[in-house]
């Protein structure tokens, strides 16, 4: 059968597969990567904080936001919109932000198990990745605007 797949009602093809993502569905779908990135750095941070601000509470257990990915499975979807696929396999959803305590931390006399250097790495980290990020949002808004003025700059 030579020729497009028959299309089904809900979008798909006959063979289960997405329908292929139009340029400008491209472009709104790395954003929302993007924001939803930053989303989550963002309430990890605060989450963090957070913990420093229980440092005299006995009994705390540190808390983190537990995610199916990596950083880097996270910058790697972001990063490559060439194909529909490489963002979310089919059948797979992104999931919430979900807490979860932090079952590695030791605790000390008192049951408090944060520790200040600790989570001053975590901090650390977690702003880095949030800057890069950042740094990619800014990258796409510029594109976005560059192809907006038709190649002018803006």
């Amino acid at each position: 059968m030579d020729g497009p797949p028959e299309r089904q009602p809900n979008g798909g093809t006959l063979c289960g597969m997405p329908p292929p993502l139009t340029p400008m569905s491209s472009i709104l779908h790395t954003s929302e990567q993007i924001h939803r990135a930053l989303d989550y750095h963002l309430q990890r941070h605060n989450l963090l904080t957070s913990n420093l601000a229980h440092i005299d509470t006995p009994g705390f257990r540190p808390q983190d936001l537990a995610r199916g990915e990596s950083f880097e499975a996270e910058l790697d979807a972001v990063m490559a919109t060439t194909d529909a696929q490489h963002l979310t396999p089919p059948g797979q959803t992104e999931g919430a932000f979900q807490v979860v305590t932090d079952p590695t931390a030791p605790p000390g006399l008192d049951g408090n198990a944060v520790s200040v250097d600790r989570e001053a790495v975590k901090i650390a980290a977690n702003q880095l990745r949030y800057d890069t990020l950042a740094t990619l949002a800014t990258q796409e808004l510029s594109g976005l605007q560059w192809a907006a003025n038709d190649g002018r700059p803006g």
